[in-house]
């Protein structure tokens, strides 16, 4: 375990969002350009947190751990090497060889002679399987319970990019960028989501291009052109498809085949009329802290990136519960 890491960026992460005594003014300037300290904290909130959370969950273990070789009289080494590495059966070779064959074009010299030291690497890796599933157990059997509650965000709410029940308890803002193949990932996600928990929860989108993204921002441009019409979602749904293309003159098919009135598109498009749009929702997002996509909002608590759908269901079920 990484103890000595932890601890030191979580001293770093503290250092970073401890308030400065009595300080008002900018944290930092670029000529025109000022940066506050709110903008600062903004961006660390999430990441401090799961530095924290991480650092809290280390520390349980360490005392389960503790509690344990305690009671059996030895200590927490020798208790995870009776109980965990113990139990972790060394490969056969047939194992280590179908694992060279199935990685040669990874392995120096093809695995040629590397026999021992691919055994070593699949027996550690069986250990480390078997410390999770015994630290698991220890974690089930004290019914631990991590009370942390995650940051909370003031996030607004686009009500022409929104799906779902006015009245519905969750609302899920997706930062998003149509270029980017993990927002397109996430989508499957959040289907499951909708699939799960039907009314109670609601779905906004806000445009996030990132700048190495050079077709993003039209794509995003052409979304906000199909909402003129009434077609966001569809068109949303289209460009996260597979293999979507999206240079203008692809927008432009795109919009004929979900049947938007072609002449109002294209001059929408050609003219820039959501530019501003675009740029002002990521300017947004940027206050928010938000680095990369896609980056959700369930009421107001960060989750990033194409995270499992166990992750938004440990928030949402929290939120649902706090509403009762």
């Amino acid at each position: 375990m990484h103890t000595h890491l932890y601890t030191v960026l979580l001293i770093l992460a503290a250092m970073a969002c401890w308030p400065l005594s009595g300080w008002a003014g900018p944290v930092a300037k670029a000529g025109e350009w000022v940066l506050d300290q709110e903008t600062v904290d903004k961006a660390l909130a999430g990441k401090f947190h799961e530095l924290r959370e991480a650092h809290i969950q280390e520390m349980v273990v360490e005392h389960l751990l503790a509690t344990e070789a305690k009671a059996l009289k030895m200590t927490p080494t020798e208790l995870l090497e009776k109980q965990a590495d113990a139990k972790a059966v060394p490969p056969t070779k047939e194992e280590v060889a179908h694992f060279i064959t199935a990685n040669r074009s990874r392995l120096p010299n093809e695995g040629q002679g590397a026999e021992a030291q691919v055994q070593e690497y699949m027996l550690d890796k069986r250990r480390e399987l078997a410390r999770e599933t015994y630290l698991k157990g220890l974690w089930e059997k004290h019914a631990v319970e991590v009370l942390l509650q995650p940051p909370r965000m003031q996030v607004s709410v686009p009500q022409d990019l929104l799906r779902g029940k006015a009245d519905a308890p969750i609302t899920i803002v997706e930062f998003s960028d149509f270029e980017c193949p993990y927002c397109r990932r996430a989508q499957e996600t959040l289907k499951a989501v909708e699939k799960s928990y039907g009314d109670k929860v609601r779905f906004a989108f806000r445009h996030y291009p990132l700048p190495f993204h050079e077709q993003a921002p039209k794509a995003s441009e052409a979304a906000q052109c199909a909402a003129d019409q009434g077609k966001f979602w569809p068109f949303h749904d289209a460009l996260f498809t597979d293999g979507a293309a999206l240079a203008p003159a692809d927008l432009k098919k795109l919009a004929g085949k979900l049947d938007l009135n072609q002449a109002t598109f294209d001059t929408c498009l050609d003219g820039g009329r959501h530019a501003e749009r675009v740029a002002k929702d990521s300017a947004e997002g940027k206050q928010l802290g938000i680095t990369g996509t896609p980056t959700f909002f369930v009421n107001g608590v960060r989750l990033v990136g194409a995270v499992p759908i166990e992750k938004f269901k440990k928030v949402i079920d929290a939120e649902l519960k706090g509403k009762k």
